[in-house]
């Protein structure tokens, strides 16, 4: 201190520094980026099926907005965590919500946050912290949605009896009160998928229909120029594969993210990891709101950025029919993009075709003879996931053994003493050519697989729910158990020539799957089929 200087000057001086520095230490208050906020959750909208759906709206959403088109569902891939996780930007350790079986009065361990109900904060609640005035409304269809939130703060919570009540009673609510928040909730495409199967027509259709009801409450908000200061946010809570979900695939894990609307940066592919969780922070960044530190979740802030460069996303192809096993020696093939002006590229060979490799698709595929197709679209140089569909022809007699008893079983029955319900030939080692009652039923397949050549096969068994695979007596896969569309494998050294094959396979409820595969010298990962018995 110089000797001249007021020890007042000083002290004032210092005060200034402190008050300074406090200030900017303070927390930054988000900026509130939109008037209105707009999540649509699909049930069962899974990556896979809206790239093979035809949804013409969302596409021009994507193309004028941004899109995470493989973010991740949390696991189990069931409806309650992940509808939990969508709005609370929590993971199942942090919320609690473990599977479609938790309530609030059954808790297997607690919310490391929670509300006064005992639930783990979600939007609702925050919203009503830090925006008290905001009008909140949610229309759901899923009878089991409404338990997962605080709803008191809510305005507006509606039970429709289907989906197309759910949709236009949420966009009549929108124009008469323009909510700050609308969840509408849609159940009915995952009734598709339980019920036809989530690579089905119907299941397509579904997604396609909702692809339009989106399309036209789009168009409003643009005629009534509400679009200026809204964000729209479309996801699913999770995938499906066969009839069921609640597994570890990726079909059932990955789910789309589109984001449309004020603030959003046109044709962003974001290629950064997004998870189920990141839904909710996402909307609250653009409400200009603050998450709890507990959560897992992050904005999605790349769709906001406009110095992320725009991009295309080549959607997968769709082939039709469905591969499958078909009892006839031709089949006509017919592959199609949902990319306007995409190139289909395919090929027959088990390779996966590129950009500058494969056959153009320019007519339909004849096939003659049993095939593994592979095929991708090609959108402005960039190239989608390969869709890959095997297909099984034949027209000889069935050389598989079946036997088929039905009762409630919880593992693989011994099948030794029980009392079969009828028994037969098959031409494959599925449920296809079964007949069989929805659940409580058990089938013994029993073959002669041949091998071309010695060397190393893989065996992939994917069942829902348990089953085993036995190869020359030895028990190979042990795949038992109650559970949702599991795969498990095994390698082997096999001699060439003949191998003895037994599955064994038990249904308990909801959803049903058994596939057999295999990979190995010369063969590409396929269904094992009547080409490989003898």
């Amino acid at each position: 201190m110089k000797p001249n200087t007021p020890v007042y000057l000083h002290l004032l001086l210092g005060n200034l520094l402190f008050l300074a520095c406090c200030i900017g230490c303070q927390p930054k208050v988000p900026e509130r980026k939109v008037t209105h906020a707009i999540l649509i959750g699909l049930d069962a909208f899974g990556s896979r099926g809206f790239q093979k759906a035809e949804t013409p709206y969302m596409n021009q959403l994507v193309a004028e907005g941004a899109i995470a088109p493989f973010a991740r569902a949390v696991l189990p891939t069931n409806s309650s965590p992940n509808w939990t996780s969508m709005l609370t930007g929590a993971d199942p350790l942090q919320h609690g919500v473990y599977d479609n079986a938790w309530e609030l009065d059954k808790q297997r361990w607690p919310p490391v946050l929670t509300t006064d109900s005992g639930r783990y904060p979600s939007l609702f609640n925050w919203m009503h912290e830090q925006l008290p005035d905001a009008n909140m409304q949610l229309f759901y269809e899923w009878g089991g949605l409404a338990r997962l939130y605080d709803l008191d703060a809510a305005k507006r919570v509606y039970k429709g009896s289907s989906g197309d009540d759910v949709f236009s009673k949420a966009v009549q609510a929108f124009f008469e009160e323009k909510p700050d928040f609308l969840f509408i909730d849609i159940d009915e495409i995952d009734h598709f998928g339980h019920q036809d199967g989530h690579d089905s027509r119907a299941y397509f259709n579904s997604i396609s229909h909702y692809d339009s009801l989106i399309g036209d409450f789009v168009q409003k908000l643009e005629d009534a120029g509400i679009m200026d200061e809204t964000l729209i946010l479309i996801t699913g809570d999770h995938g499906g594969i066969g009839k069921g979900h609640g597994g570890t695939s990726l079909d059932e894990l990955e789910i789309p993210i589109i984001l449309y609307g004020k603030g959003i940066q046109p044709g962003r592919v974001i290629d950064k990891p997004c998870y189920q969780y990141d839904v909710a922070p996402t909307l609250a960044y653009a409400l200009g709101i603050t998450p709890p530190k507990a959560g897992v979740g992050r904005p999605i802030v790349e769709a906001f950025d406009p110095s992320v460069p725009a991009d295309s996303f080549a959607p997968m192809p769709l082939i039709f029919p469905t591969g499958g096993f078909f009892k006839q020696d031709t089949l006509l093939l017919e592959v199609k993009s949902d990319a306007p002006h995409a190139e289909i590229r395919y090929t027959l060979d088990g390779t996966v075709p590129t950009a500058t490799t494969g056959t153009v698709y320019q007519e339909p595929i004849h096939l003659k003879r049993s095939e593994l197709v592979t095929a991708i679209s090609v959108v402005n140089g960039e190239e989608s996931r390969p869709e890959i569909q095997q297909y099984r022809l034949t027209t000889k007699p069935g050389r598989v053994n079946w036997e088929y008893l039905e009762g409630t079983f919880s593992r693989v029955p011994d099948f030794q003493g029980l009392v079969l319900q009828a028994s037969g030939k098959s031409s494959e080692i599925s449920l296809e050519e079964i007949p069989h009652r929805e659940d409580h039923f058990a089938v013994r397949y029993t073959a002669t697989l041949v091998v071309p050549t010695e060397g190393q096969y893989t065996f992939y068994l994917q069942s829902d729910d348990g089953s085993l695979l036995y190869v020359n007596g030895e028990l190979v896969i042990d795949n038992d158990g109650s559970h949702s569309a599991t795969e498990k494998s095994n390698t082997l050294e096999l001699v060439a020539g003949k191998q003895e094959l037994e599955v064994r396979y038990f249904e308990d409820i909801a959803g049903e799957t058994l596939q057999l595969f295999i990979s190995g010298p010369g063969i590409p990962r396929q269904l094992v089929s009547a080409d490989f018995f003898e």
